[in-house]
Formats: C-alpha cells, sequence, structure tokens
C-alpha cells in the first residue's frame, strides 16, 4: 500500500509562497492498492494528480467523497481523466443533508460556475450509494464510520491482508452534539498502521471555533493513543498556518507525544510525500 498527498490544506486553497513546502491546495489523498488507484477527496490537489494519471496511464480509479464542502470538491472540474473515454471512475459518496452527490457535481459544473457542463465529460463515471458499512473491491476492504462534522461526512479505513490506514478529517473529536462517540472512533483505528485525521486548530484557537466541525492537534493525539495507532499524521491543515508555524507546531507535539510516552511517530502531511505501508 502506497500514499501520496495531493492536497492537505482546509477551507481554502492559499497559493502563498509562505506555505509552499506544506502546500497550499485542498484535500486529495491518493492511495495505491493491489494495482488499483483509490482517490480520497477532489480538493483542488486533484488537478496535479489527474495529470500524472494520465502520464502513468491508469485507466481505472475508485473515488471515494468524504463530503461535499467546497474544498473537498472543488478541484473535480479540474480533473483531466473526466474528460478522456479512456477511462473509468466510480464515485462513491454518501448521500447528505442536502442533495446526491451527482447532483452536487453537476451543479458545480452549471454555466454558472464553469463553461463545461457534466453531462458533456467523455470518461465513463458510475456513481455508487457510500453510505455501506463496508466495501470489498479488488482485494481490499474500506470501512466507514460518521465523523462529527455539520453535515453528513465519512470517514474511510482502507485494509489489504497485512496492513490498514485511516483517513478521517473534518472531524470534532470534542463536539458538543456527537454523531459518533469518542469510544467508535477508537475502535474504528484500533491498532491502525497510519491514522491522518484532521489537526486543523491549536487548543487556543479551538476557543473560537467549537462547533465547527474540526478537531485540534492534542485531540487528534488522544485519539491515536487511546486507539494504538502506529503513525499519526497530521491533516487539514489551517489556510493561514503558514510553514514556518507548522513546523514549530510538529517539533512542539512531537515533544510533548515523548513526553506522554506514547507509541505512535508524528507526522505532519505534506503535497507530494509518499508513504510506503509495508
Amino acid at each position: 500500500m502506497k500514499l501520496k498527498f495531493w492536497g492537505c490544506r482546509g477551507s481554502i486553497p492559499v497559493p502563498d509562497a509562505r506555505m509552499i513546502e506544506y502546500g497550499g491546495n485542498t484535500t486529495c489523498l491518493e492511495v495505491m492498492i493491489n494495482g488499483r488507484v483509490i482517490i480520497i477527496d477532489s480538493g483542488t490537489g486533484i488537478r496535479k494528480l489527474g495529470e500524472e494519471l494520465i502520464q502513468r496511464g491508469s485507466k481505472d480509479i475508485d473515488m471515494f467523497i468524504t463530503h461535499s464542502h467546497w474544498d473537498h470538491i472543488q478541484g473535480f472540474p479540474f480533473f483531466k481523466p473526466i474528460y478522456s473515454d479512456d477511462f473509468n471512475i466510480n464515485i462513491f459518496g454518501c448521500k447528505n443533508s442536502y442533495k446526491e452527490l451527482k447532483d452536487i457535481l453537476s451543479h458545480q459544473m452549471s454555466f454558472e460556475y464553469f463553461p463545461v457542463r457534466f453531462s458533456e465529460l467523455s470518461s465513463n463515471i458510475n456513481f455508487e450509494d457510500g453510505c455501506e458499512n463496508y466495501y470489498n473491491k479488488y482485494g481490499y476492504k474500506i470501512d466507514i464510520i460518521e465523523t462529527n462534522h455539520p453535515i453528513t461526512t465519512i470517514a474511510f479505513k482502507i485494509e489489504n491482508k497485512s496492513h490498514s490506514l485511516v483517513f478521517m478529517t473534518d472531524n470534532e473529536l470534542k463536539s458538543k452534539n456527537p454523531k459518533t462517540s469518542h469510544k467508535d472512533f477508537v475502535e474504528f483505528c484500533r491498532g491502525t498502521d497510519y491514522l491522518i485525521h484532521d489537526a486543523q486548530f491549536t487548543g487556543e484557537e479551538y476557543k473560537d471555533s467549537h462547533g465547527w466541525g474540526h478537531s485540534t492537534f492534542e485531540q487528534s493525539m488522544d485519539l491515536a493513543a487511546h486507539a494504538g495507532v502506529g503513525n499519526l499524521v497530521f491533516f487539514h491543515h489551517d489556510p493561514n498556518r503558514e510553514d514556518d508555524k507548522l513546523t514549530e507546531l510538529t517539533e512542539k507535539y512531537k515533544i510533548m507525544s515523548e513526553d506522554r510516552g506514547d507509541s505512535f511517530n508524528i507526522i505532519t502531511a505534506k503535497e507530494q510525500r509518499i508513504i510506503e505501508i509495508s
């Protein structure tokens, strides 16, 4: 299993020289497993991924969408494979409180917002309900769990025979009205090799953003500790978080983790970073 980060930023893309090291694109993760390409979310990072997939000659894609907030779908119209009849794209999305995912992606490509209509796309796109408890696809298994976010949002656990990954962004672990309990999150993440988790805020920042559907660095560390994961990846970086500050916070929380006696490693997600799980 191999991971590559194409977008790590939350809320809005930041084309800013002060955010070059960790990247300014919004959410997009590529998972390569058993010869398949899995894409999680289609934020602006998916644009460069699409270009690379064409160069690689990849033809079959499974795309899982956590939810329909802009920073998780806004790159879709710029994903080149959707314009090629060489590609077969399966898109999995859970119905939320507003519309079907197909309707949402189509609407953002309506003439008011974009020059090409969804109905004009050339690729073979198949939509599947992403609300099932799990999927067995091409030798890998995906489980889902609902996160604590203002609209219906799902996290994914991807497993093959020997390794596992949890992608859990846009999740407020200390939500006042949780849709999923902390205990259930712990069990979902139990023993996974890598936990990629929302860490948009510091504890001080969280005082003014409680209820927005995001977690702090410390909260994600507590989940990782309780679940006994091997590695914790800080993700969904605040759009105002400059590189120097993010590096400083990473070192701060690594020291804190060592002092607490945590057994997991801490990594901060960067665009273009590749992680081999073997």
